[in-house]
């Protein structure tokens, strides 16, 4: 009697529909090659099976040399159970090479991602260095040495700028997607703070600030021209050329250690003339020719360490001292041009720490290059002006985000840089 309501139990469960099979687990991660490891070295880590592996190198051997992975390069690995299903390696963020499953096969082929270039209006404000200060502002601190380029002939970024000081530039970006991966030609920049001062009152904002009062002067203008010759250059918005034929500093970024003119000499512990400005700077930090002119000498020098003298026109030499070492190329007799790197700082010789001993001479007498004043180049020819000064208008409103009246020369002053 109990043995019918058993068996129709037993049938019941029996009948049941069976359950589909549970799709495999998707996975994704990211990761980044450390110094010294290989692709494969990653994917196994993953614990994809080799043969995945194999297959997903033997994809990428037609389009990706290995030997060109480096650290840093960032790796993206899809997968479904033990199975990958998608591979992406960035070399940096304009290139990727990808594996992507077809099948049972996988397919490997290189992704140029679409670069953009971008004509962008940048403001920063100085607080503490013009890296940061472009970085505050949203952009890559990279544009710091591209805007201290343009300036190099008036502006030295570390003895010149005080905090507050204003950097407006219209510049070219290129971008893909988002993310900024590096910029073209700086178009327009100006430069306004207490420093910025014109050749004749060179000095006027250094005495309002030792009497505790500061300075607003006419702010420095570039703005880039390529001439009727196809020649470019900056010029200020009356059309004289920003180039010189001597740079402001040797550096692009340093620090005066020790200036022009007596002083206890720091290893001699006596007070000696010091014939030169020595600029405090990391070791390796690039040394630029700061202007035109022949190798007289590139080597080792006694308290000198190592150094490279230069010879240039109109009776002046300069000298770079305590040098980690010289640039490439760089001997006697060579010819080199302004912002050559022609060697790297270091505290070769008689040198407590790491900084660069730069000395000027005029005529064979030492002079203090501070206070050296070096002629621009020639301004454009009167023929030019008109087509400057189109080409610079809308450069012009867009550093003031405004239609405006050109800048000329002050009454009884030649026009700011």
């Amino acid at each position: 009697m109990f043995v019918v309501p058993i068996l129709l139990s037993l049938l019941s469960v029996t009948a049941a529909p069976a359950q589909p099979d549970r799709p495999p687990d998707r996975a994704v991660e990211t990761v980044s090659l450390e110094p010294g490891q290989t692709l494969a070295a990653v994917l196994y880590a993953d614990d994809l099976p080799e043969a995945q592996v194999q297959a997903a190198l033997t994809a990428l051997s037609g389009v990706l040399d290995f030997r060109k992975t480096r650290s840093g390069d960032g790796i993206r690995i899809e997968r479904e159970g033990d199975q990958l299903t998608f591979l992406e390696i960035h070399d940096g963020p304009a290139a990727e090479w990808c594996v992507r499953r077809d099948g049972e096969k996988l397919t490997g082929f290189k992704r140029d991602a679409v670069v953009e270039k971008r004509t962008v209006d940048v403001d920063a404000t100085l607080q503490t260095s013009l890296y940061e200060a472009f970085t505050d502002a949203g952009e890559d601190p990279q544009l710091a040495l591209a805007i201290a380029d343009v300036f190099a002939w008036d502006i030295d970024f570390y003895l010149d700028p005080r905090k507050g000081d204003r950097i407006r530039a219209v510049v070219e970006r290129f971008q893909v997607g988002d993310k900024i991966i590096g910029y073209g030609d700086v178009l327009a920049a100006e430069y306004q703070g207490a420093e910025s001062k014109t050749e004749e009152d060179g000095s006027a904002g250094r005495r309002a600030e030792a009497n505790g009062r500061s300075t607003q002067a006419a702010p420095h203008q570039v703005f880039r021209y390529v001439d009727a010759q196809g020649q470019v250059g900056y010029y200020d918005a009356t059309g004289r050329s920003a180039r010189r034929s001597f740079l402001k500093s040797p550096l692009q970024f340093s620090r005066i250690s020790s200036g022009f003119g007596m002083r206890m000499h720091p290893t001699l512990h006596y007070r000696k003339e010091h014939q030169g400005v020595d600029y405090a700077a990391a070791t390796g930090t690039p040394v630029w020719a700061v202007g035109d002119g022949t190798v007289t000498a590139a080597g080792f020098k006694g308290a000198n360490g190592n150094y490279v003298g230069l010879r240039h026109r109109n009776g002046l030499e300069t000298f770079y001292c305590h040098l980690s070492a010289i640039g490439a190329g760089i001997s006697a007799g060579v010819k080199v041009v302004q912002k050559r790197v022609i060697g790297f700082v270091g505290m070769t010789g008689r040198a407590t720490g790491p900084h660069l001993h730069f000395a000027l001479k005029k005529d064979g007498h030492f002079m203090n290059p501070l206070s050296f004043k070096v002629p621009r180049s020639e301004p454009l020819p009167p023929a030019e002006l008109s087509s400057f000064r189109d080409a610079m208008e809308p450069l012009l409103a867009r550093l003031h985000r405004q239609p405006v009246a050109l800048l000329g020369p002050t009454p009884g002053r030649s026009a700011s840089l």
